[in-house]
């Protein structure tokens, strides 16, 4: 069997695409994994010049929104004594508000994190429980299951 000319231009590009793909897959930033602020703690070196995920509760009097940069600072905790403050380039989601449940994707400032626990955020998620409430106050028990489904695979652990 021969090919024509067409066919074999076809055959290079879809090879080339392949092979971009597979090659674009392979490299260390082509996914970014999801930690628990604690594992980020154990290991501040590990994150050095990489991007990850990490996931805690917006601080109640931490938000500070400048509209006029669209930037946004703010601390989050897992409510277990590991706080990150975050810093945010462009407009936040809908429904985000202090109190509320977050995952920040973006890469640490410093390496010590007892000096600055920053993270440079390009990424902000809001988390909110998938469990529907009827109009009665039922805050305490949103707020217990929000932070068990935040930091339920830290228990699997």
């Amino acid at each position: 069997m021969k090919f024509t000319r067409p066919q074999m231009i076809a055959v290079s590009v879809i090879a080339l695409a392949l092979g971009s793909i597979v090659y674009k897959a392979l490299q260390p930033e082509s996914s970014v994994t999801f930690f628990t602020p604690a594992e980020v703690y154990a290991a501040p070196q590990k994150f050095v010049d990489r991007t990850f995920r990490v996931s805690g509760l917006v601080l109640n009097g931490t938000k500070d929104w400048d509209g006029m940069n669209k930037v946004l600072k703010f601390r989050m905790s897992d409510l277990k004594g590991h706080d990150f403050s975050v810093v945010y380039k462009g407009i936040p989601p809908d429904l985000f508000k202090e109190g509320q449940g977050v995952v920040v994707e973006g890469r640490l400032s410093n390496l010590d994190l007892k000096v600055d626990s920053t993270i440079q955020a390009n990424l902000l998620m809001v988390k909110h429980s998938e469990v529907y409430d009827t109009k009665n106050d039922h805050s305490k028990m949103r707020e217990a299951r929000l932070v068990d489904d935040i930091l339920k695979h830290e228990n699997k652990q």
